[in-house]
């Protein structure tokens, strides 16, 4: 499903302040009110949009992870106007997304829409591409820009991704290793933090226990 552009709906900028958002948003509102336009479909229905545009950018939080999930739906955008799909393309794509990744919140990201557009990127269209031309450089230079930009992605998503760049690495066993030590090393990761919790609160009743017993003996 397209994400709805609520930006457009209101009629602001991506950059617009909130004192403009919520300024949109009541002329917009008082214009397009079902008590102003009586068996108005379209204007019941823009209306709504309206409200629901409002509800998301007038609020911090939601209105960061919309515009997180508006940037990394960009790209299905993007392919469509580019007439062209080349190599030099999709490394810029690549390119695009580590720097985003570099600015937001890598542990409030949308981990599923990072996987989204990292799939999308390497989408079978793109691979036989990049297959197609052979350029080892570039390609090379994909697999490290898509690894810089999955160093926080959840370890669920790892393998999808592990295996279309490994395919892209081809014979390159430098590449291939690379790949492979660097997604069981997040697995790892992602292991100890899930587990960590757990052993801390297993410690911490184990030291409350001790310091019990010292107490009783004392």
């Amino acid at each position: 499903m397209r994400l709805k552009d609520h930006y457009k709906t209101l009629g602001v900028l991506p950059s617009a302040p909130q004192q403009d958002i919520k300024k949109a948003y009541r002329q917009l509102a008082f214009q397009y009110h079902p008590d102003q336009n009586a068996d108005n479909l379209f204007a019941e229905a823009h209306f709504k949009d309206l409200q629901e545009a409002y509800s998301i950018l007038s609020h911090t939080e939601k209105r960061r992870k919309y515009d997180e999930e508006r940037w990394l739906s960009g790209m299905s955008s993007r392919m469509q106007d580019q007439q062209t799909i080349s190599p030099e393309w999709i490394l810029k794509e690549c390119t695009k997304l580590r720097l985003h990744i570099s600015k937001i919140d890598t542990h409030r990201m949308s981990h599923g829409s990072l996987n989204s557009y990292i799939l999308l990127i390497l989408s079978d269209s793109h691979m036989a591409v990049l297959q197609k031309h052979g350029d080892t450089e570039i390609n090379t230079a994909i697999v490290n820009e898509l690894l810089i930009a999955t160093e926080h992605l959840q370890a669920q998503y790892l393998d999808a991704i592990a295996a279309h760049l490994a395919q892209l690495a081809g014979a390159d066993s430098n590449m291939q290793a690379l790949i492979y030590k660097t997604t069981e090393k997040r697995k790892k990761q992602a292991n100890i933090s899930t587990w960590l919790p757990l052993y801390i609160i297993i410690v911490s009743v184990l030291l409350a226990m001790l310091m019990y017993l010292y107490g009783r003996r004392h």
